[in-house]
């Protein structure tokens, strides 16, 4: 197993820490703080940053409407937890599985090759779309050789490598690395030659394709 050479950004691991990142940003996040230990030290870091600063707080009084509006959204949490967030006490630094345990819960399934894969019109390329309800979360299979089309980025966009690797202009990715990537960078992933890529790709915009005949079939992909 090749050791994670690529991580979210510090300013995303303190959004995440700080619960400010949308739902389908998160969940990457999540699947890869299982697998990164140096990841989840910048979380608890950011955590307890954000702590201190709530400690220095003046206390203000909450109207009737925001009091039972913190103890429903508390009991959200705690009767089937948050998307994108894993319990402490099953993080650990293992990658035995490609399908990270936070990833499971939202697939219902740990075997990869066992999902619903659905063809696009793009050679190579199958998807999952996954309903988080902020922002758009899909699984992206990309087969052995294949290369996506040359696309940027209308926001943000977080893709964790679950199962093979890709190479772009900005380096090599293999499994559990994540491209933590933002509006203007442009790129175009090719999957390894001896095997499918497989990702998970969260985004807060649609990702912005060239040439003419991308841009033509990505309404029909919906990416």
């Amino acid at each position: 197993m090749s050791q994670i050479e690529h991580h979210p950004t510090q300013e995303t691991l303190l959004s995440y820490a700080a619960g400010s990142l949308p739902a389908s940003l998160a969940l990457v996040v999540g699947c890869h703080l299982q697998y990164c230990r140096q990841c989840r030290s910048g979380v608890s870091a950011g955590e307890a940053l954000g702590a201190e600063l709530m400690v220095a707080l003046s206390p203000q009084a909450l109207s009737d409407r925001a009091r039972d509006s913190v103890f429903a959204r508390l009991d959200e949490q705690q009767a089937g937890g948050e998307i994108g967030r894993e319990p402490k006490s099953v993080i650990v630094n293992s990658m035995e599985s490609s399908v990270p345990r936070l990833l499971q819960g939202v697939l219902q399934q740990d075997d990869l090759d066992a999902l619903p894969w659905k063809r696009t019109i793009a050679p190579g390329l199958k998807q999952i779309v996954l309903n988080c309800g902020e922002g758009d979360v899909r699984l992206l299979r990309i087969s052995a050789g294949k290369k996506m089309p040359v696309h940027g980025h209308g926001g943000s966009e977080l893709t964790m490598i679950l199962r093979g690797g890709y190479s772009d202009s900005l380096g090599k990715f293999n499994r559990g690395d994540v491209a933590d990537l933002e509006v203007g960078v442009e790129h175009q992933p090719m999957a390894d030659s001896d095997e499918d890529c497989i990702c998970l790709a969260g985004m807060d915009a649609p990702l912005v394709f060239k040439g003419w005949l991308a841009r033509l079939i990505q309404p029909i992909v919906g990416m």
